[in-house]
């Protein structure tokens, strides 16, 4: 008993692997498409290496939470990548139907055709999780590459990257898959009857009847599809990422009616143009695209959402990402901002007053004098009695973004002398004012739009401490007071000092540059922040690093989503494709001995490829236009080349991977039709 079992294991492995040999070029799609799955998740889930390789600090732990939001995108993906391995399994279950029928003839026992399975299931999972590991670690040096491109570090410190958790994650993950792979086709075979097996071929697809008018299906799905354009692309500045959730919805929506109609509607057209109809095989062809799109309208559709997904996705996370790092310089001029509020706290406010953030810091045995060059302080204060949304709300209507922001409270306001030195200190000319005259400064660029029309509209006289100001002709300037992560300032006065005299601050803030190494400088910094209490510390560097893992979070999350969505549109798309060449073999070969050459059938067989693959692609691309023209006009600092230069990056990832996946799927039907 123990010699028969042990030659049963070698013959099921042997069948198995002859199996996978045959099959090859059936198991191609599914095999590149686990590959690049496999590479996929490896490539996204090293950046914790690549962090570590070029030991950026991340003392408030932004790159941690961009690691962890990489992580939970990666949950979402596995889910996408089980659902497309099932679906791709599914195919290769179908086209095996008659050869499990043969193998239970011939004696096997259903336990031992699942075995085969289980053997073939591990081979070919085996060969695609070291192809998909390997590419993956190689197109990590790749992503290693840009990432420190991103982070501004140098590739001097450059070495082999490599990430065990990554990998790790992967075997975890893919084993899962193919351990769920396993247990699906043990079901699907106890469910099989052996005449369904044997005559699996010769079973037609039941085509649901049309119950509504076509016509109508088409005319709501335009009504939806340019409601959804409309939407995003007058709206978006509202809240973008709620109205262009609501958006590509309407225009998912859309799509999804769109081709359940276009089947009715183009196929009667086409009918109707009997010159065309006639010709050659274009009677076959049409009722073929016509069946077809009946049956699989909805995948289809569901192919196209997640092409347009995928383009947009990736484009938009690319903008977000240049947005982001285009700030840097910008929001933080500064090496280091302290900032104190006379809140009566537990800090020494009286003494912050008199001498200064930087003295009191070094009375408290802070090493400022150390690694801090030249340092400028300034005083804030609160107007009780000025509103910003009462002074600057009208001036803001018309433009949602500048009306929220300026529901923000009082108005702050600055001292003229302190205000110059900070201009100074950024290599700005000082102002002046008269002794009744005040300015206004900001650094949000949409504010300067609001401040204007402040301006222009003539009752502008403010009252301020004791006094009552007017504002200077054209005394509206740019400046960061302090550093931010954000460009926030939307309005700050800027009065005469003596204005100020009298006044208890709200805040006082010292912006300093470093002396000497500003490494050593930071590290040095890091120590005072957890000696010294009661200050807040904004580091240029620790913005830089929230700024950097902020594109890195909208760069990297947008083409890992991206990608994902277009593999599985490719893949599915592919595989109903091949289906479908499978169950159109006898109708092929009746057409042969009809008299049709094989130069008309391969027409035909590229007529149908082009049409539902040129379909879903077409209409992704209008779709994902309108999506990112409308998404762009809300995502400042940009420049026309780099919308360009994303727009043609992510249109270009989408041609290659779709090309790839539509020239195999032809050479894969042209070989099941043997044509």
């Amino acid at each position: 008993m123990l010699f028969k079992r042990r030659i049963s294991k070698k013959v099921f492995r042997q069948l198995a692997s002859k199996n996978v040999r045959k099959s090859a070029k059936d198991y191609f799609i599914y095999f590149f498409t686990l590959t690049f799955a496999v590479c996929l998740f490896y490539t996204f889930n090293s950046i914790g290496a690549q962090f570590a390789a070029f030991d950026i600090p991340d003392t408030l732990n932004y790159l941690s939470a961009a690691q962890g939001a990489m992580a939970g995108v990666s949950v979402l993906v596995c889910a996408i990548i089980g659902f497309l391995v099932v679906y791709a399994n599914r195919f290769l279950m179908k086209r095996r139907k008659k050869e499990f029928g043969i193998y239970s003839i011939l004696g096997m026992e259903r336990r031992d055709i699942s075995r085969i399975l289980m053997k073939e299931t591990v081979l070919i999972g085996g060969f695609s999780l070291i192809a998909g590991l390997v590419l993956g670690v190689l197109a990590s040096q790749g992503l290693t590459m840009i990432t420190s491109k991103i982070a501004g570090v140098g590739l001097a410190s450059y070495s082999f990257i490599f990430s065990p958790g990554a990998m790790a994650a992967s075997v975890i993950f893919f084993g899962l898959i193919f351990l769920f792979v396993h247990i699906f086709n043990v079901r699907e075979m106890k469910k099989m009857k052996l005449i369904d097996l044997l005559y699996a071929d010769r079973k037609n697809e039941e085509i649901p009847e049309e119950k509504k008018s076509a016509l109508l299906k088409g005319i709501l799905s335009i009504m939806f599809i340019i409601g959804g354009y409309l939407l995003i692309h007058f709206l978006s500045d509202r809240d973008l990422f709620k109205i262009l959730g609501a958006g590509s919805t309407m225009i998912g929506i859309g799509t999804i009616l769109l081709f359940f109609s276009i089947a009715g509607v183009l196929i009667k057209f086409l009918k109707n143009r009997k010159k065309f109809y006639y010709k050659g095989l274009n009677l076959f062809v049409v009722n073929q695209l016509g069946s077809r799109m009946k049956s699989t309208g909805f995948s289809v559709a569901v192919v196209c959402i997640l092409m347009y997904l995928s383009v947009s996705i990736m484009g938009i996370g690319m903008g977000l990402g240049q947005s982001s790092m285009s700030l840097i310089g910008k929001t933080a001029p500064y090496d280091l901002s302290v900032e104190y509020y006379f809140d009566g706290k537990g800090g020494n406010d009286a003494a912050v007053e008199q001498s200064g953030i930087k003295n009191e810091l070094e009375a408290k045995n802070a090493k400022l004098s150390s690694y801090i060059g030249e340092s400028e302080e300034i005083n804030f204060y609160v107007s009780e009695n000025l509103n910003m949304q009462e002074l600057f709300g009208k001036s803001a209507q018309g433009n949602q973004k500048m009306q929220k922001l300026y529901k923000t409270g009082n108005v702050w306001y600055v001292g003229l002398d302190e205000y110059n030195k900070l201009r100074t200190f950024q290599g700005k000319d000082a102002i002046s004012l008269g002794d009744d005259e005040y300015a206004i400064t900001y650094n949000e660029p949409e504010a300067k739009a609001v401040l204007v029309k402040f301006e222009e509209q003539g009752d502008t006289t403010l009252s301020i401490g004791n006094s009552n100001l007017n504002m200077k002709e054209g005394g509206i300037y740019s400046a960061t007071l302090y550093n931010m992560n954000v460009l926030s300032d939307i309005a700050t006065i800027v009065v005469p000092q003596k204005v100020t005299e009298g006044q208890k601050p709200y805040m006082r803030i010292m912006d300093a540059n470093y002396e000497g190494n500003a490494s050593d400088a930071y590290h040095a910094l890091l120590d005072d922040m957890l000696k010294v209490k009661g200050f807040d510390y904004s580091s240029q560097k620790d913005i830089q690093i929230q700024i950097m893992s902020d594109k890195l979070m909208a760069t990297y999350i947008g083409g890992y989503l991206g990608i994902t969505f277009l593999v599985t549109a490719g893949a599915v798309l592919a595989l109903q494709q091949l289906t479908q060449s499978a169950d159109n073999k006898k109708r092929y070969n009746l057409l042969y001995k009809m008299g049709a050459g094989e130069k008309a059938m391969k027409k035909s067989l590229m007529t149908q490829m082009l049409f539902y693959f040129g379909l879903p692609f077409l209409v992704a691309a209008i779709h994902s236009g309108f999506i990112m023209a409308g998404v762009y006009r809300t995502i400042p600092y940009l420049t026309g080349a780099d919308i360009a230069r994303n727009i043609l990056l992510a249109s270009g990832l989408a041609v290659v991977l779709y090309g790839i996946y539509f020239i195999t799927t032809y050479s894969g039907s042209k070989r099941i039709l043997k044509l």
